[in-house]
């Protein structure tokens, strides 16, 4: 007996012809660029070059200009300064994968899928947002000029600065004079009073969020205890994150590219600048019909990103802390 025809509507086809699988990717890939975005608090918080290829890139620095007054009648022959360049290099594909079953029940199924890449978003987000903190903390650990000591008038303005406060991740007051010390250090350096940024764990965030005093009288209608939120404190907008490295960090990527001791660490002050971000691929997504695989009724689906980051200017980049770690 034959059997009756029927029409079976593939959810996963476009205008129901071609590959069954296309618009399944679409959806997955806006779930992990949504959860990248909404856990990425770093991304636009350092200086962010895309190239189209190769593995690194220069970021050239110039400085120890003089002005001079010029005398009527005389030649002006210009006046030397001192240039450097700081390499940045891109690191392995930044990547989360996850093994989605067969596609019929994907298709039934959507919150089985919908964890999965919202997990793989968030993962990359956190990595992403890890090596750049890491890197802010080295960027304020350095005590060498960038100009290797040449003798730059802004030699003493060019390495970062470590303020070891005690109580500061207990005591709102001190912690709000810590953060004014660290924007009267930012003055001082001349560093653009826009974009000054100061990271920190959410118990030290609510700390300050908490306070009445603070909020009232340095927030206005701008601070809310209710909902602890605190926009701004000293000329620092304040980002609560909890991707601030607090721990010796040891065995990361490249031999030890991100390592960084930052015991006791309460809070990074950082401008974009201080870290550099190169790109040769963002955020993409990737399966194909390769990656079927009939042994385990599933479909391997790639996150991932070429990116790699480095110190570029040190002086803006500051560090609060309870103490120099033991």
């Amino acid at each position: 007996m034959a059997k009756p025809d029927f029409t079976l509507v593939r959810g996963g086809q476009i205008n129901q012809s071609g590959d069954d699988r296309a618009l399944f990717l679409k959806v997955f890939g806006g779930e992990v660029f949504t959860a990248f975005e909404e856990n990425n608090v770093f991304g636009d918080k350092s200086m962010v070059r895309t190239i189209a290829s190769g593995k690194s890139a220069q970021f050239p620095s110039i400085g120890g200009k003089v002005a001079y007054y010029h005398t009527p009648g005389e030649m002006s022959v210009g006046t030397p300064g001192n240039l450097t360049e700081t390499i940045l290099t891109i690191d392995d594909f930044l990547e989360s994968a996850s093994s989605i079953a067969e596609i019929d029940q994907a298709m039934t199924h959507f919150d089985y899928r919908a964890p999965f890449s919202r997990e793989d978003g968030r993962a990359i987000a956190r990595a992403y947002d890890m090596n750049i903190a890491r890197v802010g903390i080295q960027a304020a650990q350095t005590t060498t000029s960038r100009f290797a000591g040449t003798g730059d008038i802004y030699e003493a303005k060019t390495v970062g600065k470590i303020w070891d406060v005690a109580n500061s991740d207990t005591d709102a007051a001190v912690l709000k004079g810590a953060l004014v010390k660290a924007a009267t250090e930012f003055d001082e350096k001349d560093v653009p009073e826009t974009d000054r940024n100061a990271f920190f764990k959410p118990a030290q965030y609510h700390l300050l969020a908490a306070d009445n005093d603070i909020v009232n009288r340095d927030f206005g209608a701008a601070g809310d205890v209710i909902n602890l939120r605190v926009p701004r404190l000293a000329g620092f907008s304040l980002v609560k994150t909890n991707n601030l490295p607090t721990e010796d960090v040891t065995g990361t990527y490249g031999g030890g590219k991100y390592d960084v001791d930052a015991r006791n660490t309460v809070a990074l002050i950082m401008h974009p600048n201080a870290v550099g971000t190169l790109k040769v691929r963002d955020l993409s997504v990737g399966m194909t019909g390769n990656d079927y695989k009939v042994t385990h009724n599933a479909t391997l689906v790639t996150s991932r990103m070429l990116v790699g980051h480095g110190v570029l200017r040190p002086e803006l980049a500051q560090v609060i802390r309870t103490g120099a770690p033991a």
